[in-house]
């Protein structure tokens, strides 16, 4: 074995461009899990910072909602004592006849 002779008598040198194609494909075997492993990790993230984001939009969605209803908006136009006052006739729809 020390010798080298397990090699020559063996017939490993002879196949030797087999086991380096082998060799080979076991490192691109590899390459390509960690790519994988790569990506998913990578969209694993980005599902949960999109996951945070859409809580984030419809929180701002609901308070925007709130802050935009009548009630409310008086209240802080009174808040900041403006003169603006809300309309007493309802709005009048125009029609133009072609």
């Amino acid at each position: 074995i020390f010798g080298g002779q397990i090699l020559v008598s063996s017939g490993f040198l002879q196949n030797i461009g087999f086991v380096l194609f082998i060799f080979a494909l076991i490192v691109l075997n590899i390459t390509i899990n960690f790519g994988i492993e790569r990506s998913l990790l990578t969209e694993r993230k980005n599902q949960r910072e999109l996951k945070h984001l859409k809580s984030d939009y419809v929180s701002k969605m609901a308070t925007l909602q709130f802050n935009s209803k009548k009630t409310e908006i008086e209240k802080k136009l009174k808040e900041l004592k403006s003169t603006i006052k809300p309309p007493i006739d309802p709005p009048i729809r125009v029609v133009i006849e072609n």
